[in-house]
């Protein structure tokens, strides 16, 4: 599957569901947050849907980087979907979907409802964040709330990391 960004109508009653998309408004735990100026993530990397950790830098500013192997952590949220902005590279701001939030995810296997979720962040441009069960995937981030029969299937994620 390759990450296609949809075009996003203002104009539409209804949106389509999207990657990284809020559900259940409104969302209690969405954080404002900056990617780490000094990320190794290639540019196109984080997107919506990625899996983000806390940084330790001085001054008041949360910040954010990507989580790139499976002992890195703990896993803080999930990058929200944003209209205005597909992919972000060092220093940009960011909103982060917190324990709380619902978001819509891509499923990359079947997966049960109430199952424990990890994501497994994207090694290149070409492929979107996907979820498995907990135990195939990278960074744990909370419990799927829909049924996916299979891969590519959207599915809500309730994050709680």
């Amino acid at each position: 599957m390759s990450l296609v960004w949809p075009v996003i109508n203002q104009n539409q009653f209804t949106q389509s569901v999207v990657l990284g998309m809020l559900t259940f408004d409104p969302q209690p735990a969405t954080i404002p947050a900056q990617l780490n100026p000094s990320t190794a993530a290639a540019v196109g990397l984080i997107t919506a849907g990625t899996a983000v950790k806390l940084v330790a830098v001085a001054g008041p500013q949360l910040v954010v980087d990507i989580c790139t192997s499976a002992s890195d952590g703990p896993c803080f949220g999930v990058v929200e979907f944003n209209k205005q902005k597909q992919s972000y590279v060092g220093g940009d701001q960011l909103n982060i979907a917190a324990k709380g939030n619902v978001i819509h995810h891509y499923a990359n296997q079947a997966i049960s409802r109430g199952a424990r979720v990890s994501i497994t962040n994207p090694a290149t441009t070409a492929t979107p964040p996907a979820v498995n069960p907990a135990a195939n995937g990278d960074y744990s981030v909370g419990y799927a709330l829909g049924q996916a029969a299979g891969q590519n299937n959207f599915i809500r994620i309730m994050v709680d990391p």
